[in-house]
């Protein structure tokens, strides 16, 4: 079975700015695809200097369209326009398709790249897509085996007969099953994580450790690694201590991310 590599390029919640440490953006990697969960910003600077490729982008997953996950969408897709110009490359992909629950803000984006070199015009194509409950993205043929599912929470005030506005992602891939909550509720993971998870990441931005830990207990969810990601103030200030009381409340395996971690599944 081939590695899946998880780049964390972000790990900070939309909180005031940190040394070393940027908005929440997550890169997942396949031998035959890059996928990105949000796009806080320098995330495609900090992958860049990372060694990552950027033109091996296939899909990117934005969770909802708060600045800590979408800021970097922009330069983002700059900077792979700009590689393939430079490099004189072309994209792994003939069409990028980028997931974002509002559409007004992936147009957004792009118009304010129509301005930029050249107008933006690539040799590639862009595919704006709402994020809609279910069955999101599909790899095709020339890809690894990969799905990715959206599941709506609670993040953001929701009125019925509104389209969600805030989304998990489930993502299966080569035999592995992956959970990304973005922003979430912690009465969402009853329903939104699965039962079988081989890696599970969790924001800290809105919950603390003993919580996040005590609320997986109580819903039998035990995945084989938890991650936790989005860090708010608590843990910015003092991950020694996060470090410490993630051991005293979890028994498995489970870790704080700093940007520029690399986990091999």
């Amino acid at each position: 079975m081939s590695d899946i590599k998880i780049h964390i390029l972000g790990s900070c919640s939309g909180t005031e700015p940190y040394e070393n440490r940027h908005h929440t953006s997550v890169a997942l990697e396949t031998a035959k695809g890059l996928y990105w969960l949000d796009a806080g910003e320098c995330c495609s600077y900090t992958a860049y200097l990372m060694g990552i490729d950027l033109l091996k982008t296939r899909g990117i997953f934005i969770s909802h369209c708060h600045m800590d996950h979408i800021g970097g969408l922009g330069n983002l897709l700059w900077n792979i326009r700009k590689l393939t110009v430079v490099e004189k490359r072309k994209t792994l992909a003939e069409k990028i398709s980028v997931f974002v629950p509002y559409h007004e803000s992936y147009q957004a984006v792009m118009d304010l790249l129509a301005h930029t070199e050249d107008d933006f015009v690539c040799n590639y194509e862009h595919e704006g897509c709402s994020v809609q409950d279910g069955l999101l993205y599909q790899g095709g043929a020339d890809e690894d085996e990969i799905r990715v599912l959206a599941l709506h929470n609670h993040h953001l005030k929701h009125e019925e007969g509104t389209p969600w506005r805030s989304f998990s992602f489930q993502i299966e891939v080569m035999g592995r099953k992956i959970f990304y909550s973005g922003d979430t509720e912690r009465e969402d993971l009853a329903d939104t994580v699965p039962d079988d998870c081989d890696l599970l990441m969790i924001e800290t931005g809105h919950h603390q450790i003993e919580q996040i830990c005590d609320c997986l207990r109580k819903y039998q969810k035990f995945p084989k690694k938890l991650l936790f990601i989005h860090h708010g103030v608590k843990i910015l200030q003092n991950p020694e201590w996060a470090r410490k009381e993630i051991k005293s409340q979890w028994e498995g395996d489970a870790q704080i991310t700093e940007d520029r971690m690399t986990l091999i599944l």
